[in-house]
């Protein structure tokens, strides 16, 4: 990345932010993952394992979480961690993860093989423990806050680390068959992620590996910049606001809201 990247991102970011505050929220990056994890389990979200202290060393250089703020209280989260897959595959080096967290106990199929996590290696920002708080607002409201602050994460992230080859997750198949792996920002979506041979508790089998290459990234920062320069300047927005929510409605909010999450 060069300096016109740099530039795009940090414009993108800002755009981001000024819609968030527009909307009367304000945005904090939290470092200190010993207050992260409390902080999301009083808002009623289990911590996954990728973002709990037991299991990663967070150092406030390899890791954050941006939370949105209304009145005060804290009502989205977005979650973001860089890996170095090294000369692994991401799909090796997950594998690998998944066994130091479960054991034994809980294996995987390793004749199993989601194609584009064998695809990435190297430096990889991994995101996750998305959580809109329930009852902040109506589910639209909620959807554009989250996808807002998901998109920061993704600008911060690759602001902070250059070098991430890609950004990836994983969500539940029926969170992202109701449109959710669009407000995470993933612009890819692959099904069936891994394949236990006895999951745990707390997984099912159906997770969706959600991926954006940096090009990707890029090319939505562009977007996002394009809407701040013009507002600045009094014309349209482009089309970074309008975000897919065909499926939805409001009956169905707490179901989907309520502890949605990206692994």
């Amino acid at each position: 990345m060069g300096p016109s990247h740099i530039a795009i991102l940090s414009r993108a970011l800002e755009s981001c932010r000024t819609f968030l505050f527009n909307r009367g929220y304000t945005v904090q990056m939290l470092l200190d993952f010993q207050e992260v994890e409390p902080l999301l389990e009083s808002c009623q979200k289990e911590v996954t394992p990728f973002f709990k202290t037991c299991f990663f060393d967070f150092n406030a250089h390899n890791g954050f979480c941006h939370a949105a703020y209304q009145d005060g209280r804290p009502v989205s989260f977005y979650c973001s961690q860089l890996f170095d897959t090294g000369g692994l595959s991401y799909l090796e080096y997950h594998r690998r993860q998944l066994e130091r967290i479960y054991g034994p106990d809980c294996p995987i199929d390793r004749s199993w093989a989601c194609p584009p996590m064998e695809q990435i290696v190297g430096p990889v920002i991994y995101s996750g423990d998305a959580l809109n708080v329930p009852g902040s607002r109506s589910l639209k409201e909620s959807m554009l806050r989250l996808r807002a602050l998901a998109k920061m994460n993704l600008y911060a992230s690759l602001l902070s680390w250059p070098g991430a080859q890609a950004s990836v997750g994983l969500a539940r198949a029926s969170h992202v068959s109701k449109g959710l792996g669009n407000a995470y920002g993933a612009f890819h979506t692959y099904p069936y992620a891994t394949r236990w041979i006895k999951p745990p508790s707390d997984r099912l089998q159906d997770d969706v590996f959600l991926f954006s290459w940096q090009a990707d990234i890029l090319y939505q920062a562009q977007i996002d910049a394009l809407d701040l320069e013009q507002e600045a300047s009094g014309q349209p927005k482009a089309m970074s606001e309008r975000i897919e929510l065909a499926g939805y409605n409001d009956t169905s909010a707490p179901q989907l809201l309520n502890g949605s999450r990206v692994n």
